[in-house]
C-alpha cells in the first residue's frame, strides 16, 4: 500500500524502451554493443534488429574491435577473448539464419 492506502502503480519503462528500440535502424557497431549489453534478449528481437541493419554486415569485425579494446584495457584475458569471439560468432550465424528464414 502507498502512503494513503492505495498501491502505487510503477511503470516498467525498460520493456517499453526495448520494444521501441528494436524497430529502429542499427549500425553493425550498435547491434554488437546491444547484443553484448543484453545477451539474454530473445533471438527474435535480434532478428528484427538484423533485418533493420544499416550498411554492410560487419558484425564479426565490430565484435572483435569491441573485445580487443576490452583486452587492451585488461578487462579480459586473451583466453576469455577467444571464448567470447567463438560464442558471439555462433550467435551471429544463428541470427542470420533466422533472418533468412523469415524472408
Amino acid at each position: 500500500m502507498g502512503l494513503f492506502g492505495r498501491k502505487k502503480k510503477i511503470n516498467d519503462d525498460s520493456n517499453i524502451k526495448r520494444f521501441t528500440e528494436k524497430d529502429r535502424e542499427w549500425t553493425s557497431s550498435e547491434f554488437v554493443e546491444h547484443l553484448i549489453k543484453y545477451p539474454d534478449l530473445p533471438d527474435g528481437d535480434f532478428v528484427v534488429m538484423y533485418v533493420n541493419l544499416l550498411g554492410e554486415d560487419n558484425l564479426e569485425k565490430e565484435m572483435e574491435k569491441y573485445w580487443e579494446k576490452r583486452l587492451a584495457e585488461s578487462f579480459i584475458s586473451q583466453e576469455e577473448f577467444e571464448k567470447l569471439k567463438e560464442t558471439f560468432n555462433q550467435r551471429f550465424k544463428k541470427i542470420r539464419m533466422l533472418a533468412q528464414a523469415k524472408k
